[in-house]
């Protein structure tokens, strides 16, 4: 089983990772097919200063699928061991299915301005 996180807002993927309403937690079988969508409500705080890397992996999260994240969460994440691609636009379902077709950009820029980035 592979578990994702999609930072979301309004069944979204959200353009800032700190900032979003929710996370939208997916599973899915060794066929990359969907078992199950659930929500984690998140605290809104910058994601390089929270503990939600830590619970990520506890939950056993391996990839988060991101709009925008800063360099700070990043290496949070990396460091629990989650693999990080950002960059991606859509809808969860629309995020899912670009990342099993690996149709996501290779180079994004990452917010490197703490709470003033455009995402």
């Amino acid at each position: 089983m592979i578990k994702i996180a999609i930072p979301s807002k309004e069944n979204r993927v959200d353009h800032h990772f700190g900032h979003c309403e929710y996370l939208t937690i997916i599973e899915l079988n060794d066929q990359l097919e969907i078992l199950k969508l659930s929500p984690k409500v998140t605290a809104r705080s910058c994601g390089c200063k929270s503990n939600l890397a830590e619970e990520l992996a506890s939950e056993g999260v391996k990839f988060l699928l991101a709009g925008g994240i800063g360099q700070g969460a990043i290496n949070k994440l990396k460091t629990q061991n989650i693999e990080v691609i950002a960059g991606f636009q859509g809808t969860i379902e629309e995020v899912i299915e670009k990342w099993k077709a690996k149709d996501y950009p290779a180079d994004i820029s990452i917010c490197t301005e703490h709470h003033s980035c455009s995402h």
